[in-house]
């Protein structure tokens, strides 16, 4: 039966009906009524599949893409409004409600609005139907090591502070683990926002022999405090913990396993919390073959990205992960430069590979750009850098320009800094960095150029683009666009073969 079902839907989006509609309907092309008709019977088609066996997933995911790409394009919002509540997508269902974008009688409007509060979190925001049911599971677990594992912006940090409001150990030496400093410092000022009533230190000299506290460390600093002085942590938090499965990582990969095992030696009874947006097999976290830990997955993202490619020879494609198809869109694209300024919207991040890369595509892309006149936040900024850096310090000539470039290279307090100042000034609009962002930092960005997928593998360029539009940037503002859960990426001087480990996170094709 099962394998029935899978013929007749691969013989459904093989048909050249559904591939014409489909084509249009990612590419903003105008639908018929018959069309429009034809395309959301296929998503409900997609979406009962699903109902009938779970293992079936893509189906799912192609039903919503569907609707969110009709809703949002035809400003239609009844489909998405009843998927969202069949399928517990409450974020979406609170923001259509609230926005007047769909209204029922009052009778139903109460009803769902009370269905609502179940799901709102402590930290103010509307959770999903399987981020609640999984949140909570991963809080009531008593195991020792358990993961929770989330697309980017799902709630890790809600997770670290309702575990913490939990532990019942009133002298627990708790380290959450970071693998950058800048992560650090971000990390630190949420814990220390949270009020959780212990103190907090960040770096293994502030150490005072105190009973109980939060470290937040990097690998580095938290073993340095065990060899000085033979601490023993109750609870290690592993933020980013998919770092102990690149094997390539060097020094990363190595400290962070010595830690956990060097601290298991030490407590045998020590908790430790796993989080990740890229773990797929919990069991290849394990540093030892003794390990049991205990999962908790989010499966379902309501970002579906859509993705463009700007070739060599200047033509530009939209690609559809569900049926691995390029789109034509445009045929003669003026030059990379042009492209990225009548795509870029309010917030832009520029990936490259190498500091020097980086640090030339700023420098040529500025060209392309006017100065900014009579901008105070600029001005200051500039006189900052001048006097506390360098009068000659490159990013000067590149910020009168709205640009910023961040690498490895750059001193870590010049970095914080220039992060900061990307968030606070909206003049500031392209952002120019590599992988310094990618552990976890979070920043506005709406849209992503990539310049270069060298040392990207599929599972890093899914937490590159889980980067875009994060949901607190979409649920929790004052203007409602739906359109970012569709963020674009753009992939510049590809050939058509760059972006294909997206064809490896599930077309319609493939099945358990």
């Amino acid at each position: 039966m099962l394998q029935k079902v899978k013929l007749n839907l691969t013989k459904l989006g093989k048909t050249e009906i559904f591939q014409n509609v489909f084509e249009k309907l990612t590419v903003n092309n105008t639908l018929s009524y018959s069309e429009k008709s034809y395309i959301l019977a296929a998503a409900i088609l997609f979406m009962r599949h699903y109902e009938k066996d779970k293992r079936y997933k893509t189906y799912a995911d192609i039903a919503y893409y569907i609707i969110l790409k009709y809703s949002n394009h035809y400003r239609d919002y009844i489909p998405l409004f009843d998927f969202s509540v069949n399928f517990g997508f409450f974020p979406i269902v609170k923001s259509l409600i609230e926005e007047e974008l769909y209204s029922e009688d009052n009778l139903i409007d109460y009803l769902i609005n009370l269905r609502l509060e179940e799901f709102r979190n402590p930290n103010e925001y509307t959770e999903t139907l399987e981020q609640n049911i999984q949140s909570r599971n991963f809080i009531e677990d008593s195991t020792s090591e358990k993961a929770y594992l989330a697309p980017t912006s799902f709630g890790k940090s809600s997770i670290i502070i309702n575990y913490i409001e939990n532990d019942n150990n009133t002298n627990s030496k708790i380290a959450i683990i970071v693998p950058t400093k800048s992560l650090l410092m971000q990390t630190y000022q949420m814990i220390r926002n949270a009020n959780l009533g212990k103190r907090i230190i960040i770096h293994d000299e502030m150490y005072n022999d105190e009973e109980s506290f939060i470290a937040v460390f990097t690998q580095e600093r938290a073993l340095r405090l065990i060899n000085r002085k033979k601490i023993v942590f109750d609870i290690l938090i592993i933020d980013e913990a998919h770092n102990l499965l690149k094997g390539d990582s060097g020094n990363r990969q190595i400290l962070l396993s010595r830690l956990i095992a060097r601290n298991l030696n030490n407590n045998p009874s020590q908790k430790v919390i796993y989080l990740s947006p890229l773990v797929d097999n919990i069991s290849n976290l394990r540093v030892s073959s003794e390990q049991q830990i205990s999962s908790h997955k989010i499966h379902f993202n309501i970002k579906e990205p859509e993705i463009y490619e700007l070739t060599f020879s200047n033509l530009r494609y939209q690609y559809n992960r569900f049926v691995n198809q390029f789109y034509l869109l445009e045929s003669e694209v003026p030059n990379k430069y042009n492209y990225i300024l009548t795509k870029s919207l309010s917030k832009n991040f520029i990936y490259e590979t190498s500091p020097r890369k980086i640090e030339a595509f700023a420098k040529e892309f500025s060209k392309h750009l006017s100065v900014i006149e009579n901008d105070d936040q600029i001005n200051n900024l500039l006189q900052v850098l001048k006097k506390e850096v360098h009068k000659d310090f490159f990013g000067i000539n590149y910020l009168k320009n709205g640009v910023i470039y961040l690498h490895g290279k750059l001193p870590d307090i010049i970095k914080e800094y220039l992060e900061s100042k990307f968030k606070e000034i909206k003049s500031i609009k392209w952002l120019v960095a590599n992988t310094v962002i990618l552990e976890g930092i979070n920043l506005p960005i709406d849209s992503l150029f990539i310049l270069s997928t060298r040392k990207l593998n599929g599972k890093e360029l899914i937490n590159l683009i889980g980067r875009i539009n994060r949901l607190n940037n979409i649920f929790n503002t004052d203007e409602l666009n739906l359109d970012k859960l569709l963020p674009k990426v753009h992939f510049i001087n590809g050939r058509n073969v760059i972006i294909h480990p997206f064809s490896n996170i599930g077309t319609y094709e493939q099945f358990p």
